[in-house]
């Protein structure tokens, strides 16, 4: 069996996501690591493709001031604890 790049990437992205999970459920809920990032997007549609992948370690999502952003990927970041913040008009 082989997967593309894209599988495991994905793969990789659940099965942190599922440790993550136990973790927020277990004794250390609500703590947050200590190496958090910031993820910086410019793209004008943020959907779950554009953020697939990119969400480990992140605590905040930047993005243009007139991005839209889909349901779904508002639920990603929800979900995750992800902070979607606009970046100020220049």
């Amino acid at each position: 069996m082989t997967f593309t790049e894209q599988e495991v990437d994905w793969i990789v992205t659940e099965v942190i996501r599922r440790l993550n999970l136990l973790t927020t459920n277990g004794a250390t809920k609500g703590a947050r690591s200590s190496t958090t990032a910031d993820l910086d997007l410019s793209d004008k549609l943020i959907t779950l493709r554009t953020i697939d992948g990119k969400l480990t370690g992140i605590a905040r999502v930047l993005i243009a001031p007139r991005a839209i952003v889909t349901p779904a990927a508002r639920d990603e970041l929800k979900q995750r604890r992800i902070e979607l913040i606009r970046r100020p008009t220049t």
